[in-house]
Parts: structure tokens; sequence; C-alpha cells
């Protein structure tokens, strides 16, 4: 099929990704290549084989941004950009509780159910600034400022912003935006009950005080994904106008 936009959601982990997915999969019927895109190999045997071109998915999504836009071909069909983000200090806390019993997951740690999210902030098996780093494509090495203004100008010019925040409306604009439908009552029941409280991958836990060292910990790891959300949620308002008639 040619000469059509597909939609190209960058999958952030502990950011509502699998409910993304599980929404349009299971209850909008969307055809997702659920793990042919989700790894590096993935993406290059998608392109190779020409995944996008085959008319065969009707949405692409991945964490590696830069390397699935390689699956679009300019003007015959064109990845439309949209991604779920949250704090960056609330997805740390989660990804910390989700990693120690996520045995399906590749970087599953049982021991992270033995130390404290204290200790876990202080050790080498943290996340710094993982947002930054998948948008500006700086996967290995340090970052610095200048990749969070390409993080900050890939979200301005490229991609529809949502916020777990601000769930109900990213989602209205979701569907807005895709023109995609939820026909019957089983549909639109289905999306209610994934959004509101049967949240895919959702895992109750504490939360972390703002004033308590761990909070200060998981910000100074995390400092320029702090910027780039605080961006995020100015760019939420901005896009608002796009919705807007008249």
């Amino acid at each position: 099929e040619t000469g059509r936009d597909v939609p190209y959601f960058f999958h952030i982990p502990r950011a509502a990704g699998s409910t993304v997915k599980d929404i349009l999969g299971r209850c909008a019927y969307v055809r997702i290549a659920w793990n042919a895109t989700a790894t590096m190999e993935g993406l290059k045997h998608a392109r190779d084989t020409q995944l996008v071109q085959s008319g065969q998915v009707d949405m692409i999504t991945t964490q590696y941004l830069h390397e699935g836009a390689t699956l679009f071909n300019g003007q015959e069909h064109r990845g439309r950009c949209f991604t779920f983000m949250r704090h960056p200090i609330e997805r740390a806390v989660s990804l910390f509780h989700y990693l120690g019993i996520a045995s399906h997951e590749p970087t599953y740690d049982p021991q992270l159910r033995y130390i404290s999210i204290e200790m876990w902030a202080r050790s080498k098996r943290i996340e710094h600034n993982w947002m930054t780093r998948f948008l500006s494509n700086e996967l290995l090495g340090d970052l610095t400022p200048r990749h969070l203004e390409i993080a900050k100008a890939v979200l301005r010019q490229k991609c529809l912003v949502g916020l777990m925040e601000e769930k109900s409306e990213s989602w209205l604009r979701f569907q807005k935006f895709f023109g995609w439908q939820f026909y019957t009552q089983e549909m639109r029941e289905c999306r209610d009950e994934l959004m509101n409280w049967k949240w895919s991958g959702k895992h109750r836990h504490d939360l972390v005080p703002e004033d308590s060292p761990a909070w200060e910990l998981l910000y100074k790891q995390n400092i320029l994904d702090m910027e780039l959300y605080d961006y995020a949620r100015q760019l939420f308002v901005e896009q608002r106008s796009l919705f807007q008639s008249g």
C-alpha cells in the first residue's frame, strides 16, 4: 500500500507504552508489530523485509526511535511519531520495583527485591537520563546539554506528546490525530477498562517522598530528563491548539 502515513510509537519503558499497544491491538484491532521491532536486530530485519511497505501492520512501535525511523521511506510511507511520557522520578521508581519481579524481561534483576531504592540509586545499575539518551540517539556515550537540546528538538519537530499525568486528554488527542475509532460498546468498554483500572503492567508500590535522599539521588541521576520532561509539559500545552476547532 502506498501513500499512507503510519503511526510510529516511541515506547518509553514504564510510561504506559504497553497499555497503548494493548488498547489499540486488543480493543481497536490495530495491527501492531508487537515484538518484531523491539530490538536493533528486529528493526534491521523489518527494514530488510520492508515491513512497513508490506501493508501487514498498521503501526510501528519501538524504543529505538532513530533506528526505527529508517523503516519509513519519505513521501511514500511516512512515520507519524507519538509518545507517552512520565515524570522521570516516578518512572525510575516504577522501573526499580518492576525489574525485581519481571522475570520475562531481559533486564530482570531479582536482587532488586532485596535492596532499597536508595541503594539502587547509588549503584551503577540505575538508568541515567533514558529519555534524553534515546531521543538524542546517544545510546552509550556521555550525555551533555547538547544532547538535551537535540532531544527537545526531536520532540518539538517530530512527536505528538502525551503525558501520563494527562492520560485522558492525551488519549483523546491520539484518537483524533490518527482517526482511531471504537465503534461498538464492547470496544469502548475494552478501552476504558485498560486505561483506567486494568492498566497493563500495573504494579503497586510505595512512592518516594520528594524530600527524601532517594528522591535527591534519582533527581541527580536524571537531571537532563527532568528538564526534558518540563519541556514536554510545555509542548503538551502548545499542541493543544492542534485539536481546537475554529
